[in-house]
């Protein structure tokens, strides 16, 4: 809990009062720290200390390159590094099968994790980008919030009980509902470009999307038999644990301010 108290004032100082460079730094740590931990959820037998550290690299390295060079780099970067990871299992001393599962892993991590998080710097160098990205956290840390509770006083169907037994339907569309009114108080008192309807249905929007995020890292870590992808914040778990809800959504925000802007 304390590790929560401290670590959101410093989120909301990074997004609202430090430059470009800095939001870009810290994604580009966050993405590191997470694909160090991916690295860990592997299902091949024998890890290679080095091809992780390659891996979790070279995947950290795609959030500048799409920063500097524009999101067209990223393509032929990718084509480069599944050549490369591909290129450095064939020489491993390891078996092909044991290869194989770590490269196509490390070619995950790029698509689930370096991807996604490349547009936290580009969303906050949109038009009202940083109270936009702020808004973001926000709903997604009310979702969290009011699933929690409300999950625990009146959760009754689980929501899917193989990957994620504690979560309920009930405590799902309790989040999803107060994120959308914490969004729209938010709105308000910012004064953010999005009239109420718009603020709730984008809102329910990121609560599903979110949910789908949770879900699917539970997934990764129900594979691999672990309880938190790591242990580096006290209390909560690993990097992925804390940004699984916001993997899928700072991209899918982002383009709803695209779209938005289009047809404005």
């Amino acid at each position: 809990m304390l590790s929560g108290v401290v670590l959101i004032p410093v989120v909301v100082y990074v997004v609202l009062y430090l430059g470009p460079l800095w939001i870009l730094a810290v994604s580009t740590l966050i993405t590191l720290l997470a694909l160090t931990e991916l690295n860990g959820l592997g299902l091949h037998k024998k890890r290679d200390g080095a091809f992780d550290l390659m891996g979790a690299l070279t995947g950290a390295a795609c959030v500048p390159l799409v920063f500097f060079c524009g999101m067209e780099a990223f393509l032929p970067a990718l084509a480069g590094l599944v050549f490369f990871y591909l290129f450095y299992g064939l020489l491993s001393s390891r078996e092909l099968s044991e290869s194989s599962l770590d490269a196509s892993h490390k070619v995950l991590g790029i698509a689930y994790l370096a991807l996604p998080l490349s547009f936290l710097v580009l969303l906050a160098e949109f038009e009202q980008g940083r109270f936009w990205l702020l808004f973001l956290l926000v709903v997604i840390w009310s979702n969290d919030t009011f699933a929690y509770f409300i999950g625990r006083k009146f959760g009754r169907h689980k929501l899917a009980p193989v990957i994620s037994p504690k979560k309920t339907v009930e405590g799902a569309i309790g989040g999803i509902l107060g994120g959308a009114a914490v969004g729209l108080v938010f709105v308000h008192f910012i004064a953010l470009a999005s009239a109420p309807v718009e603020t709730v249905a984008i809102t329910i929007v990121i609560g599903l999307v979110a949910m789908a995020g949770d879900l699917a890292e539970s997934l990764i870590k129900r594979a691999a038999n672990v309880k938190d992808s790591g242990t580096i914040i006290p209390g909560h778990g690993g990097v992925l644990d804390r940004i699984d809800s916001l993997i899928f959504t700072v991209p899918l925000l982002y383009y709803y301010l695209v779209l938005k802007a289009f047809y404005a």
